[in-house]
């Protein structure tokens, strides 16, 4: 399995892996609203393990200009803890699922029929 040793200005900063099946990212966003001033720029490390559908977490931090991000992909490597673990409750899901739905159909005009 990959593992990714993410550095920041040559320091490390995470070792994170997801197991045999998964999804793992490390992203760095910039982010400016439009009509605003200040400015947004992070890394985040994460992924999801996907046999328990469990979302991890092992980077949140802010970027600045200069910066270096560095990722090396190992294989089979200790990982570190992430630092979040999220579960997500199929009943919420299913709720945001029809709320969206039901906004939807308000924007365009349509009727929603249930039995």
């Amino acid at each position: 399995m990959p593992v990714f040793h993410v550095y920041l200005n040559g320091e490390k900063v995470s070792t994170a892996g997801v197991g045999e099946t998964g999804v793992l990212n490390t992203i760095v966003t910039w982010v400016r609203r439009v009509g605003r001033s200040e400015e947004e720029l992070d890394l985040r490390v994460g992924g999801l393990i996907t046999p328990s559908d469990e979302h991890v977490r092992w980077l949140d931090r802010e970027l600045k200009v200069g910066d270096e991000v560095t990722i090396r992909i190992a294989e089979d490597a200790p990982i570190d803890e992430p630092h979040s673990r999220r579960r997500n409750d199929p009943a919420k899901e299913l709720n945001a699922q029809k709320r969206y739905v039901r906004e939807l159909a308000e924007k365009f005009g349509w009727k929603i029929l249930t039995e």
